[in-house]
């Protein structure tokens, strides 16, 4: 069913999540799984605007931590033949990026984190997830945020402002 599995980080806390569910969908399927990165350009602050840099060094900087990332998901993982894969966000955004992934190595499933927001935080921040689900051919499984519950978001007008 489940044969190749894609599963994402950025390295923060909430994106591990998404890791031991990855590792234990492989296991139980048998699957090839690969540990995606999207490296994010540097876009130095002037006065508060970004403006995209090409500068080598920086780029390095952002490689390097990329790396580092990845060893720290593929330890948590803990699962043998793992393909560690980062890419480089470019002129793509982070969602796209991962869908492109998606079709390069013919994952079967997606799985990753999400912040689950709602209301204005949605509205004004979106949602990477959401939109890598609109972008793929394949089932995507969403790891929530601890203490977030779609349905309290739904009927709990303070929940929903968060």
């Amino acid at each position: 069913m489940f044969d190749h599995i894609l599963v994402t980080t950025d390295g923060s806390p909430l994106s591990h999540l998404a890791l031991p569910v990855a590792a234990d969908l492989a296991c139980k399927y048998r699957s090839k799984l690969t540990l995606l990165y999207v490296v994010p350009r540097f876009l130095p602050q002037v006065e508060g605007v970004a403006y995209p840099s090409h500068s080598s060094e920086e780029q390095d900087l952002l490689l390097a931590e990329g790396k580092r990332i990845l060893e720290a998901a593929r330890r948590i993982l803990d699962y043998p033949g793992t393909e560690v894969v980062w890419r480089e966000q470019q002129d793509l955004k982070t969602e796209r990026v991962i869908a492109q992934e998606v079709d390069r190595c013919g994952a079967r499933l997606v799985v990753m984190s999400t912040h689950g927001r709602s209301g204005l935080a949605h509205l004004f921040m979106g949602s990477v997830a959401e939109s890598v689900m609109r972008q793929v051919s394949v089932p995507v499984l969403l790891i929530q945020a601890p203490g977030r519950n779609a349905w309290n978001a739904v009927n709990d007008p303070q929940e929903a402002m968060v």
